[in-house]
């Protein structure tokens, strides 16, 4: 059972009194202490309306609206009711001023009773008021109480289904009304994309892909791990909305194949995305916080034997889907922790090391020859006699081994790492490397050069969500080095441009990959994961489509054999109606007679007769005497030059033929293997 509390204008009348008692605990004094006392007494306020100002109101409880201390000082109040201890089986939920009260345990009634008893007592000592308009209690899979829930002497409302945080629950936690809440939804945000769609003005597929991606498959990601263990109608259900986008995305008529619609967009079923998104959130917590309950239940659950039936078991559910995505060993391996010892620094102090980066533009789209002078030049100014110079590099082969290596004069120094991990990581482990090098032989000054821009930005950030043990215990040791007096530059300079001493970092860290054993072992990160479920569920929706070709789907082959599963790269600039008209040539959509299910009628010009409607078009573009004066004509075809540096593919068109002879054109240039279009035609 569960019962949603809703305080009632919690900021505006928060006890002031209670906000200052419940700094002293946290150990607030002093002239810290005077300043939030004097900030609270004394305020008052008017309004202004049509050049006339109200009489003053003086305000004696609640924190001002619009202070960035508010929010802080309401978090410290609201963590007293989470100090208490409701019982066994009880767990308070808040977040802001929306409170849960969720039981776990058989005699959840008679808990529920105490608990918000001591819930009540607690809310008025700290000045909160709770809105019992909105405040109800939910059943789960039980009979409604024999007698009403009181809280401080009045009913709550019993419901069967309940919004909280922007998610349904109802009484069998089916989701079933979530999902019917996520149709309506997406389906006014899918009327506002379709208005950006049409055949000659509208938006392009990016555009239209970046709306869908935020304002569409967002809301279905937000409650992603509420929905893996819906049932296969509600399922069902869900897919509607990722189909009706996808074809008003795609120009496509509602009788074109879902499997030609999601390769083509690139976009799979929703079921997948669902199993990415529950694994992208679960995984964090599992590497970072394996205490957490959910985290010993999946491990535990993980190193049983593959359940076949779940049984709407959420955890089951979860590890099913852990075990077909072959990603077990991410997820219950051993836990990215912080260093021991490490404490963050905090965020307003400077940092412990100098990063030099380039100042503006696009360094990499210049020449070579003015990048090598210009790092050069760089690395020259930095120079004393007495700094320590550093060269590191990553590298990670084709075949997934990977190695890091640094120079320091003639001095060098690789490490084979892990296979699986990242160039970003093996990056990182060239710097904790180099660092410890000079840390053992007191370096007071160390220059490290790198190409990895990311690197320089993990390292900048305050707070770490990936690679925490790594990137922790490269500040453990700026910390030591720093604190004995020492300085540290980090450097970025412009790979593969000429500079011997990255040159032959790059050499070495190669050279690392091929190494006998592993020196440093290091475990994949978050990053790797999402990327190897990303790629399982690309050949899951391959397969899919795949096994429709094997079924004998016509528009199933005729799109695997026009694209060769490689989805139309349409240049910036092309005319949208042109760009319609080939995705849905591509995406093979069936002819009028297949749809009336009659024969084609008879060529009108040379009567020929056939029963396959596609040869029917065939013989009148490439067979029919009567055409074959049109066609002999077309000798010069329109063309789409194409600038191959840019992956927009910016293009101009060859004016000399119109459009529409460019889409004879087009079937025409096929003719010259007549047996391999009838073919197509016939599959």
């Amino acid at each position: 059972m569960a019962v949603f509390l809703d305080l009632k204008k919690a900021i505006e009348i928060a006890n002031l009194v209670a906000v200052l008692a419940a700094l002293v605990t946290k150990g607030v004094e002093g002239r810290l202490m005077s300043r939030v006392r004097d900030f609270f007494h004394g305020r008052s306020a008017s309004v202004r309306f049509q050049g006339h100002i109200s009489a003053s109101y003086s305000h004696e409880n609640g924190t001002p609206q619009g202070s960035v201390l508010s929010p802080l000082l309401f978090n410290v109040l609201v963590e007293g009711l989470l100090s208490i201890n409701y019982g066994r089986g009880v767990t308070l939920l808040c977040y802001a001023d929306d409170l849960a009260l969720a039981f776990s345990h058989r005699d959840c009634f008679a808990r529920a009773l105490a608990a918000l008893s001591l819930l009540y007592d607690k809310c008025c000592d700290l000045g909160f008021k709770v809105n019992l308009e909105k405040s109800k209690y939910l059943p789960f899979g039980l009979h409604p109480p024999d007698r009403p829930l009181l809280f401080g002497g009045h009913h709550l409302g019993l419901v069967y289904h309940h919004q909280y945080l922007g998610v349904w629950f109802d009484s069998r936690l089916t989701f079933g009304h979530h999902v019917r809440y996520l149709r309506e939804r997406a389906a006014t945000r899918t009327s506002a994309l379709s208005a950006l769609c049409s055949c000659s003005l509208g938006a392009s597929f990016r555009v239209l892909r970046t709306f869908h991606v935020h304002a569409i498959r967002s809301i279905v990601d937000y409650s992603a791990l509420c929905l893996i263990g819906v049932s296969g109608k509600l399922s069902s259900s869900l897919e509607v909305i990722r189909n009706t986008a996808l074809r008003v995305m795609l120009g496509a008529p509602p009788w074109t194949s879902l499997v030609n619609l999601r390769a083509e967009s690139g976009f799979p079923s929703l079921k997948y995305r669902i199993r990415a998104r529950t694994m992208a959130v679960i995984a964090q917590p599992c590497q970072h916080e394996p205490h957490l309950t959910v985290s010993a239940l999946l491990e535990r659950t993980l190193s049983r034997p593959p359940n076949p039936q779940p049984e709407g078991d959420w955890i089951l559910t979860a590890a099913r889907i852990i075990q077909s995505l072959d990603v077990t060993d991410y997820v219950i391996g051993d836990p990215d922790l912080p260093f021991p010892g490490y404490s963050p620094a905090p965020p307003w102090l400077p940092s412990a090391f100098t990063c030099i980066l380039p100042l503006s533009g696009t360094p990499r789209s210049s020449f070579p020859t003015f990048l090598c002078q210009d790092g050069l030049s760089r690395v020259a100014a930095l120079y004393t006699p007495d700094s320590a110079i550093y060269y590191t590099d990553g590298s990670v082969g084709a075949d997934g081994l990977a190695g890091a290596a640094m120079i320091c004069g003639s001095h060098v120094e690789a490490w084979r790492t892990s296979s699986g991990v990242s160039p970003y990581q093996t990056e990182l482990v060239a710097i904790l490397s180099v660092l410890r090098h000079a840390d053992r032989h007191l370096s007071q000054r160390v220059m490290i050069h790198t190409d990895s821009l990311s690197s320089f930005h993990s390292l900048m950030a305050h707070r770490f969500c990936d690679n925490v043990h790594l990137l922790t215990s490269i500040m453990a040791v700026v910390n030591s080095i720093t604190r004995g007096g020492g300085e540290i530059f980090l450097h970025w300079l412009p790979g593969h441009v000429g500079i011997a001493g990255n040159e032959r970092a790059d050499l070495a860290a190669r050279d690392a990959c091929s190494l006998p054993e592993v020196t440093f072992p290091l475990r994949p990160s978050l990053s790797i994961l999402r990327r190897k479920v990303t790629t399982t569920l690309g050949l899951l929706s391959l397969e899919e489509h795949e096994s429709k070709v094997w079924e004998g789907s016509c528009s199933a082959q005729w799109y695997a054999k026009a694209t060769s599963y490689t989805p139309l790269s349409v240049a910036s600039g092309t005319p949208n109606h042109l760009t319609v008209r080939i995705r849905r040539l591509q995406l093979g959509l069936p002819c009028y007679t297949q749809i009336t299910g009659r024969n084609p009628d008879p060529c009108p010009h040379c009567l020929d007769q056939t029963d396959q409607p596609l040869l029917h078009y065939v013989h009148y573009v490439l067979d029919c005497p009567a055409t074959a004066r049109l066609h002999s004509n077309l000798n010069d075809q329109p063309r789409i030059i194409a600038n191959s540096d840019d992956d927009d593919d910016d293009c101009c068109y060859d004016d000399s033929v119109e459009i529409n002879n460019y889409m004879e054109n087009d079937e025409g240039d096929e003719s010259d293997d007549d047996s391999g279009d009838r073919d197509v035609a016939e599959r």
